[in-house]
Parts: C-alpha cells; structure tokens; sequence
C-alpha cells in the first residue's frame, strides 16, 4: 500500500514537473499579497541578467504600474507592503547588473522586511528552487487551480481597457493615509534613511547602473502634504544631478484611497512614464 501511494506520488510530481517545465503557465497564480510579492521577487532572481534592462524599485504604490509600454525586459519590484529598501537589497543580493534603475520617492521612511528576503534566499532551499521550478512560488498546484478559475471568474470588464475606473473612492482610507501624510518623522530618522538609501545608490553606480528617481502620482491632497513635501525636497538636495521624474502637478490622477492609483490611472501613468524614459 505505502509503496502503490509513493509510486503514484512519484508519477504525479513528474508528470507536474514535465508541466511545469514545457507548458509556460502565462497568469496570475498569486493567492495574496505575500504570495504576489515571493512571486516577483523569484521571477527576478532566477531569472536571465538582461545588461538592457530596466528595474523598477518601489512600494504598492509602484505595484500597480503595467509593464507592457514600458521598455522589454523590464522588472517591477513594487512589493505591496514592503518598501524600496526591500526591492534595492533585492538587486544587489541577486548579482544582478540592469542598464537602470527607477526608484520610486513617494515612501521613502518605510523600514525593510529583513524576513522577506531571507525566506527567497534561505541557503539550500534558494538553490533547489533555482534547480526545481516546481518548487516556486508561481508554480505551486494550488496557486495555479487558483490562477485558472479566476480567469474563469472574470466577468467585469477590464477598467484599463474600458477607459474607466470601477471602484469609488474609499474616504475612509482616504483619511487615514492623510493623517499620515500629515505627519514627518524627526531629522534623524529622516537622515538615517537617505543615507541608506544613498549607500544602496552608490552601490548600484559603482556597477555603472543609471539611478532615475520617480514620484508615483497621488491625490492632490497628498502631494501637497508635509510629508510628501520633505520627502521630495530631501531628494532633490541629496541627489541634485540624479533624474527626478514627476507628472505635472495640473494632471488630475483618480486614486482608490488617495496613494493608489485606479486601474485605468494606473495604466495612464504607466504609459506616461515610458514616454519620459524614452
């Protein structure tokens, strides 16, 4: 009986394997926010190191950006919930050596998730993952069954493609993220990440990678904020004869809360955006 389940286990994993390996699996098989964050950050790591690409480092903020008119072989390391400092360690960790780097300004006092990146380079388990894409975040069994039926669930529209948002804004969101926007951590804690961040900066040029900052449009509220004001000018003095690209303050972004930009938005940003790299 053990040896009958063992032997069927065995087919089923080789036969999973053989999937894995000759059927490319083009969805979002992400079952949450962590799964979606492991799942970019193994699709980076393990995958070719592209000396023309272009890697984008950033918050959720950065998450929604959309990667088809933006330069090929372009990266979004936008990890919902984690910071820029998370997607800068990310690179360096990786060995990998893009053309350039885009670093997004909008949360820039967010401290790094150490645990995040140790589980994606845990020693041993980083190698068999590497070796056995089965293995992977994107290619568990569950996370594909959950990626086909919701391809198969999805009856609305794409606001993106429609040319129209979907969702209202949450005012209640809305106002907590002011409250925050409305407060500025003391000098200290502000100096303590720019020279972090300049330190991650420095490593990335010392590898002749371009650094290009950019700011994710928000709600005119929130640009306007005290924090988003220190935040802009702390780089603009730290970093004078870096890019810094910014939409113009006149262009009205919808936004889900204030931070995130709607689908459509998001989409318009996105396209802004390979505009100004171009």
């Amino acid at each position: 009986m053990i040896r009958r389940a063992f032997l069927v286990f065995l087919i089923l994993t080789i036969g999973y394997a053989l999937f894995v390996e000759f059927v490319k699996v083009d969805r979002d098989t992400s079952q949450h926010q962590a799964s979606g964050n492991r799942i970019k950050a193994e699709q980076f790591v393990f995958g070719t190191d592209d000396p023309d690409a272009t890697v984008i480092v950033g918050s959720s903020l950065s998450f929604r950006i959309i990667l088809d008119s933006l330069p090929a072989g372009t990266s979004n390391l936008g990890f919902g919930g984690l910071s820029i400092y998370d997607g800068l360690e990310l690179i360096r960790r990786s060995g990998k050596h893009p053309a350039r780097v885009l670093i997004e300004t909008n949360m820039l006092f967010k401290e790094p998730d150490h645990s995040f990146l140790d589980a994606v380079f845990a020693p041993g388990l980083y190698a068999l993952r590497r070796e056995i894409p089965i293995l992977q975040e994107e290619n568990q069994p569950t996370g594909v069954l959950v990626g086909w039926l919701k391809e198969q669930l999805r009856t609305v529209p794409d606001a993106s493609a429609t040319g129209t948002d979907s969702m209202a804004m949450s005012q209640t969101l809305f106002d907590t993220n002011m409250a925050s926007f409305a407060v500025v951590p003391p000098d200290s804690v502000q100096d303590r990440y720019l020279d972090l961040l300049a330190t991650e900066v420095a490593a990335l040029e010392a590898q002749h990678i371009e650094v290009i900052f950019m700011e994710v449009p928000v709600s005119p509220e929130i640009t306007a904020s005290p924090l988003a004001m220190r935040s802009r000018a702390m780089i603009e003095a730290r970093f004078p004869d870096h890019r810094f690209l910014r939409t113009d303050p006149n262009i009205t972004w919808r936004t889900a809360d204030g931070l995130h930009l709607e689908p459509h938005n998001a989409q318009r940003f996105s396209s802004w955006l390979a505009k100004a790299l171009r």
